[in-house]
């Protein structure tokens, strides 16, 4: 009786420990020091040095993305961050991820996921009397369209610079609509893709390409209404398809610029600090493997929406969970129904449950 009441409290205390060694608050965060989508273009003697020469170059330009991510274009005008010198930028990579490569003998074309210490990064920025912004918000939906008469191939490679630009990173992250949703900008079509993204507005950019010029009108849109965010451009250097691709790279980092440097205008305002709601949810499971989805939902969720998880109590069949959460109460049922965990309520209040039926995977 004694063994089993021991066993009992020893999986109670791992389920415990599985889900709060790290931080979900601390995750969430650290997410914002991860910058995806690095492109690099090197040509060295040989194959090992192209190689190393690329990821000491994404490095660089991943610790430049990250500074403009993390501070304001005012703070940066002010006072202009020199980029550290490679010992210390390799003392402050975590790690270097390959998304996609290309070798050969004496050339490294790839685009990589570089992630920095944070706490490194931070002492940086500090020396130089900048304030660090590096709270994440709810996500905003991107429709990326073309003007009518737009070749194929091009649409194809609009949407692919915002699936591949690493926006999904950013403070206020990027997802990508589906190319099914089409027509003007309107939020009665895109409010259903938008929530199952547990975003609460959509930003339509549309593309059109006019001789040596591409240009990307901006219209954001939300139960609140439609709202002009304006239009961005970029000179195609020539008329090769690597330079429009370039092209409509830099519209489609002009455009999120746009939504970040509006969303950390507005948290300035308040420190840097958001505004929160907390919730204390029963999480009911039958078995070990449901308890843990609702976990991994949990987690997950604290890349964007999510953060100071609690696990209050446990029992053999259900669990108290508090944690705080960003955008409004639709955004975080969305959420968490796209990673196959209902949030409901009842009479004893809000209840976490794994969801009865599952569509396809969520994108991660």
């Amino acid at each position: 009786m004694k063994s089993t009441r021991l066993a009992a409290l020893f999986a109670v205390f791992a389920a415990l420990c599985a889900f709060m060694a790290a931080p979900a608050s601390a995750q969430g965060r650290d997410n914002a020091y991860a910058v995806a989508g690095v492109y690099v273009d090197v040509t060295a003697p040989n194959a090992v040095a192209a190689r190393q020469a690329a990821f000491e170059s994404a490095e660089q330009l991943g610790f430049q993305r990250l500074v403009k991510r993390l501070t304001t274009p005012a703070q940066l005008a002010a006072s202009p961050v020199t980029t550290p010198d490679q010992a210390t930028l390799d003392r402050m990579t975590v790690s270097t991820d390959i998304e996609e490569e290309h070798l050969s003998s004496t050339l490294y074309i790839g685009r990589l996921t570089v992630r920095f210490s944070p706490a490194h990064v931070r002492t940086i920025l500090a020396a130089q009397n900048l304030s660090v912004i590096d709270a994440r918000t709810a996500p905003t939906l991107v429709v990326p369209l073309v003007a009518d008469g737009t070749p194929p191939e091009t649409l194809a490679a609009w949407r692919d610079v915002w699936m591949t630009g690493g926006f999904q990173e950013e403070l206020a992250p990027l997802a990508v609509a589906p190319d099914t949703l089409q027509g003007a900008p309107d939020w009665q079509t895109a409010a259903p893709v938008a929530q199952g993204a547990a975003a609460a507005s959509a930003l339509y950019a549309t593309l059109r390409v006019q001789g040596s010029t591409a240009s990307a009108q901006l219209v954001q849109v939300s139960a609140a209404g439609n709202q002009d965010r304006g239009t961005v451009s970029a000179a195609i250097a020539g008329a090769d398809a690597a330079s429009l691709r370039a092209a409509l790279a830099s519209l489609a980092q002009q455009a999120s610029d746009v939504v970040q440097n509006e969303y950390k205008a507005r948290t300035s305002t308040t420190g840097g600090v958001q505004q929160t709601a907390r919730v204390s949810a029963s999480a009911l499971f039958s078995d070990e493997h449901q308890w843990q989805t609702i976990k991994d939902a949990l987690g997950a969720a604290s890349a964007t929406l999510i953060s100071q998880i609690r696990i209050e109590a446990v029992s053999r069949g259900g669990a108290l969970v508090s944690f705080q959460f960003v955008g409004d109460r639709s955004q975080l049922v969305a959420e968490l129904a796209r990673r196959g965990v209902a949030l409901t309520d009842s009479p004893m209040g809000p209840v976490l449950r794994v969801a009865q039926q599952r569509s396809a995977p969520a994108q991660q």
